[in-house]
């Protein structure tokens, strides 16, 4: 009888140990049960690849999303059971390009919590979804497809303890207007959820032990996210020198989505999202790399399912990040190792005998070239491989 399930030999990469030549990886009942020099044993199952690294992890995607032009007007006239079949055919999309852990913040009828656990039970096949279902919104506010709407403190808190009842693994708010969403309101500039009531979000999500992460766009919404102690910052894109210090010092982590931004500006998104987009894109580029000049804790998100932003695209966003003056190094960090300690799965962020053996092999080097995150010939999650 073989060893090993599985032994996958190439180069290993991660953020915690640094690169390892000419390595074997050793997989058993869907343990990562060892690293050795030469070829340790018998396997089921023998992959090489050039590079290895720990699955990656997109911290922003929208599973119900089609990543067309104008994704809204897709799940408006699709059924709940058509867009949750939709959710799953991305999930699996995800899955089979190296991505086996997801952050959907996003999505109608808690339809995302429904195919995270789905995933998880073993019922169909996908990466491993924390998921927020609907978000926390003001009337009319920000992506109010999937919002519940919630005006004044008593009715923030009760918002967090109803998707705390649903399963939401992760609190998300709208502190400003957004770029895209609805024609008339929409607003990037405008701070909707108030000093008061992101506090009382926070408060309230912490006493259950979830994070909270915070889609911000203009600088007064920004610096009530960070006041109110979010643990991640979506977008940013006008964030002040002052509001990033305070970032930093208060460790909140920064998902800057770059991608998503420059696609809308350029493409062909409706026209006021075109609009919206073209005011804030410049800047954004300007946020994150002071943001990378200061040390922010870093993620990668890319937003999949947006506008031009199809599943998967977390590639496309990690070469922005690589673009704007993040070596590759940090660029994958922020994809693995960071992701997975915001996630409180440090484990999942590394190759470490005794982990759950969730892993990708690259045949081009993602270290010598970011774009290559898109060139996965091996995906394992949870010891199984995809």
């Amino acid at each position: 009888m073989p060893e090993f399930d599985l032994l996958c030999h190439g180069d290993l990469w991660d953020a915690v140990r640094g690169r390892r030549n000419d390595r074997w990886l050793a997989i058993r009942d869907g343990d990562l049960v060892g690293e050795f020099e030469e070829q340790p044993g018998d396997a089921r199952d023998i992959r090489t690849a050039t590079l290895f690294t720990p699955g990656l992890i997109d911290m922003h995607v929208h599973l119900v999303w089609d990543g067309t032009d104008d994704p809204v007007t897709t799940l408006t006239a699709e059924t709940e059971s058509e867009l949750t079949i939709r959710a799953i055919e991305n999930a699996q999309r995800q899955l089979r390009s190296g991505v086996t852990t997801v952050r959907d913040l996003g999505s109608p009828h808690d339809i995302a919590i429904t195919v995270g656990r789905a995933i998880q039970s073993g019922q169909v096949s996908g990466p491993r979804t924390i998921a927020s279902g609907r978000t926390i919104i003001i009337s009319d506010g920000h992506d109010p497809f999937w919002g519940i709407e919630s005006d004044g403190v008593d009715a923030c808190r009760q918002a967090v303890r109803r998707l705390r009842g649903a399963g939401a693994e992760v609190i998300k708010v709208s502190a400003t207007g957004g770029v895209y969403g609805q024609a008339i309101g929409e607003d990037p500039g405008a701070a909707e959820l108030s000093l008061d009531e992101l506090t009382a979000i926070v408060d309230e999500a912490s006493r259950f032990d979830l994070p909270v992460a915070a889609h911000a766009v203009g600088i007064e919404g920004i610096r009530n996210a960070v006041k109110a102690g979010v643990d991640t910052l979506e977008h940013g894109n006008f964030m002040d020198e002052e509001t990033l210090s305070q970032l930093v010092e208060d460790d909140i982590a920064y998902d800057p989505t770059l991608f998503v931004y420059r696609e809308i500006a350029t493409g062909s998104a409706p026209e006021y999202a075109r609009a919206n987009a073209e005011r804030v894109v410049d800047h954004h580029w300007e946020v994150t790399k002071r943001a990378i000049d200061a040390d922010a804790r870093l993620l990668a998100g890319s937003d999949a399912g947006s506008p031009s932003t199809p599943h998967p695209s977390l590639h496309r966003e990690l070469q922005c990040l690589v673009e704007n003056g993040l070596n590759e190094e940090r660029a994958l960090a922020a994809a693995t190792y960071n992701a997975a300690k915001e996630l409180s799965r440090p484990e999942i962020g590394t190759l470490e005998s005794g982990t759950s053996a969730d892993i990708v092999g690259f045949d081009d080097d993602p270290l010598r070239g970011i774009i290559s995150a898109n060139s996965s010939s091996v995906v394992v999650k949870d010891g199984e491989l995809v």
